[in-house]
C-alpha cells in the first residue's frame, strides 16, 4: 500500500494524470516481422487455463492462446473450419461428419487425431467436470446418458478413423456448429487424460498458437511461441506477458512507459482523455456492443423468492442515471440481447417507473412512504461486486436508487475470484451485479448457460439467479430445434419477455470496450466473438527501441518507471 500511495503521489506532483503521453513511435507497424514480446495486462484475475471449465472474458482470451478450435468465427462472424478442414451433415441435420487438417501437432508432441477429438469433448461434457455450459451440447446423442452416469462414452461422438469422426444428435440443433466454436470442447493434450483433473490447469496444453511457460495467479502469466503450430509463419510473436489483476489506473502509466504495449481496461477519465488526445486521434479500436450488464437476484433466498419484489427492484432502475457515469461507453439496455447479437429488439424491456416499483413492493407485502421514509423491505441485503470496478461504482447508485422505494442494499466488494465462487454457490448471495458477452453470434448464448434450469448447480453455478421457469426452458428447446431463423427469434423474443415480467435479473446497460495500442504493434483486429484477441499480431521492435529510448530521456517516464518498478518489480 505504501508502494502504490507513493505511485499516486508522484504521478499526481507531476500534473500526468491531467494529459495523456503520445504514442510511442513514428510509424505504424505495417509488415509483419518475426520475434518480440508483447506486454498486456488485464484489470481481472482468472482462476483456471483448463478451458472445459473457465469460461469468463478474460480466462477466454488467454485460452486463445493455448488451445485451437474445431471450427472458428469468421471477421464477419460466419463459422469457418479451424482444425476440421470440412464437414457434411445429413438430410435429417442430425448427422454432421468432420475431417480433421491433416499434419496438425498437439503442443506434447503427438499428432492430433479423431481419438483426441472424442476425449477432449467426453472430458469437458463428464458429470465430474463443472463445465459451466454443459446444456449447450445436450443434443448430442447420448448426452444425457453420459451425464447421469448412465453411461461411460458420449455414443453421440464417434471416431470413424484417424482424422474423422462424426456428432450425430437426437435431434436437429441449429447452434452445433457455434458452440463447436468454443474453447470448451477444444482438442486438449494426452496430458490431460481422460477424467478432468484440476492439475491440468496449471499445465494446460492444446494446439493454438502459444505454449504457457509460467503462471502465478493474480499476477502474470507468460506465454512462449509454440513453433509446431499448424497455421504456416504464425505466431510472430516470440513470448506474451500478461499481468493480472492491474488497477485501470496503473495500467495507463505502464502503457505511458513503454511497459504495457495494449490497453484495454480505462478509467472513464482515462477514456475520455485518449479520444480527446490530437496525439491519438484515428487510433485504436470499438469493440461492438456485444454484452449485456446487468444484476441478478437470487430467487431461492427471501426477499427475492417473491416476483413482486424482483418487479419492484427492476422498476426502481434508472438506467440513464448509470449510463452517464461513463457516456460513450456505456449505453442503457433494458432487455437481455445485446445491439451485436441477431435478434436484438431496441424497443423497450424494463423500464424506469417509481410508482410502479412501490405498487409492486407494497403488492408483496412491504409498503413503503416516501415522505416519511418508513416502511419498505425491513433487512438490508447484501450486493456482492468486484471492488475498484465500474460494477462497484453502479452498485452505490443502485443503492440510491433502491433506496427511494424503501429497499435497502449493503454493497460487499470481492476480489475476482472470490466473487466468482461466493455468487455461484448456492443459497450465498442474494444479490450481485452480473452480465455476459457474447461467445458465438446467436440468442441462445444469452439465454441457456445463464438463466435455464439446467444451468443451475450447488457450486460453479452460471445460473446466478438460481432461477428456474419450466416455460422458458421450452422455449429454449424449441427455438434450438428450429431450423427457421425468424421461427427461432420469436422464440427468443417471448422467452426474453419472461426474463423482464419475473426479472431474476435486471438488465442495466451495454459496454463498447476501446482498444488501444502503440504504433509498432501491428496486425490487430477486433474479434467478432473474442476479446484482446492477439494471436496474430506482431511487433516492430526497432520501431519500439527507438521510441523508448527517447521515452526514457523525459523526466515523467523515468519517474513513472521507477514508480512502476516499485509496483511491479
Amino acid at each position: 500500500m505504501r508502494r502504490l500511495a507513493w505511485l499516486v503521489a508522484a504521478l499526481g506532483a507531476l500534473g500526468c494524470s491531467a494529459e495523456v503521453s503520445p504514442p510511442l513511435g513514428d510509424r505504424d507497424a505495417a509488415v509483419p516481422v518475426r520475434g518480440g514480446t508483447l506486454r498486456m495486462a488485464s484489470f481481472t484475475d482468472v482462476r483456471s487455463l483448463d478451458a472445459a471449465v473457465a469460461f469468463d472474458e478474460v480466462s477466454h482470451a488467454l485460452e486463445s492462446l493455448i488451445y485451437a478450435t474445431l471450427v472458428t468465427l469468421s471477421p464477419t462472424g460466419e463459422i469457418e473450419p479451424e482444425l476440421v478442414e470440412s464437414w457434411t451433415v445429413d438430410e435429417a441435420r442430425t448427422r454432421y461428419v468432420f475431417r480433421l487438417r491433416a499434419g496438425v501437432v498437439m503442443q506434447d508432441g503427438h499428432p492430433l487425431t479423431a481419438d483426441d477429438v472424442k476425449r477432449s469433448i467426453e472430458r469437458a461434457l463428464s458429470p465430474d467436470t463443472p463445465c459451466p455450459v454443459a446444456s449447450f451440447y445436450e443434443r448430442i446423442l447420448g448426452f444425457s446418458d453420459y451425464a447421469s452416469r448412465r453411461a461411460s462414452t458420449l455414443r453421440g461422438v464417434e471416431v470413424l478413423g484417424d482424422h474423422l469422426f462424426a456428432v450425430s444428435l437426437s435431434e436437429p440443433d441449429a447452434t452445433l456448429l457455434a458452440v463447436l466454436s468454443l474453447p470448451i470442447v477444444a482438442p486438449v493434450c494426452r496430458s490431460a487424460g481422460r477424467a478432468f483433473d484440476r492439475e491440468f490447469s496449471l499445465h494446460p496444453c492444446g494446439a493454438g498458437p502459444f505454449r504457457l511457460e509460467r503462471w502465478e495467479p493474480g499476477r502474470q502469466v507468460n506465454f512462449r511461441r509454440f513453433d509446431g503450430y499448424f497455421r504456416p509463419g504464425l505466431p510472430y510473436l516470440d513470448r506474451i506477458e500478461w499481468a493480472l489483476a492491474v488497477p485501470q489506473f496503473t495500467q495507463r502509466f505502464r502503457f505511458e512507459a513503454g511497459e504495457q504495449d495494449f490497453l484495454h481496461d480505462f478509467t472513464s477519465a482515462d477514456l475520455w482523455r485518449y479520444r480527446a488526445s490530437p496525439a491519438w486521434r484515428g487510433r485504436g479500436e470499438w469493440e461492438p456492443a456485444k454484452a449485456v450488464h446487468s444484476f441478478f437476484m437470487n430467487t431461492e433466498l427471501p426477499p427475492f423468492d417473491d416476483v413482486h419484489v424482483r418487479r419492484a427492484v427492476a422498476f426502481a432502475i434508472d438506467r440513464d442515471e448509470i449510463a452517464r457515469l461513463r457516456p460513450g461507453e456505456t449505453m442503457t439496455m433494458s432487455r437481455l440481447i445485446p445491439p451485436a447479437v441477431p435478434g436484438h429488439d431496441p424497443s423497450p424491456g424494463q423500464r424506469f417507473d417509481l410508482a410502479r416499483a412501490r405498487e409492486e413492493l407494497a403488492k408483496a407485502g412491504y409498503a413503503f412512504d416516501p415522505s416519511t421514509g418508513r416502511g419498505g423491505y425491513p433487512k438490508e441485503i447484501d450486493y456482492a461486486c468486484v471492488g475498484d470496478s465500474f460494477d462497484q461504482q453502479a452498485a452505490e447508485v443502485y443503492q440510491q436508487q433502491l433506496a427511494r422505494i424503501g429497499v435497502r442494499i449493503r454493497v460487499k466488494t470481492r476480489a475476482w475470484s472470490a466473487y466468482l465462487a461466493e455468487t455461484s454457490r448456492r443459497r450465498t448471495t442474494p444479490m450481485g451485479s452480473d452480465g455476459w458477452a457474447m461467445d458465438f453470434p446467436d440468442p441462445s448464448d444469452f439465454f441457456e448457460p445463464i438463466l435455464s434450469t439446467r444451468a443451475i448447480g450447488d457450486e460453479d453455478s452460471q445460473n446466478r439467479a438460481f432461477w428456474s421457469n419450466p416455460a422458458f426452458d421450452a422455449l429454449l428447446a424449441e427455438a434450438r430445434r428450429a431450423q427457421d431463423f425468424d421461427a427461432r427469434m420469436r422464440l427468443y423474443r417471448r422467452a426474453e419477455q419472461l426474463v423482464i415480467d419475473e426479472a431474476p435479473w435486471v438488465m442495466v446497460y451495454t459496454k463498447r470496450w476501446f482498444n488501444l495500442h502503440h504504433p509498432y504493434v501491428g496486425g490487430f483486429a477486433v474479434n467478432p466473438s473474442r476479446t484482446q484477441d492477439v494471436g496474430r499480431v506482431w511487433i516492430d521492435q526497432a520501431t519500439r527501441a527507438r521510441a523508448l529510448g527517447r521515452r526514457a530521456e523525459l523526466p515523467f517516464s523515468r519517474l513513472a518507471k521507477g514508480a512502476l518498478a516499485a509496483r511491479w518489480p
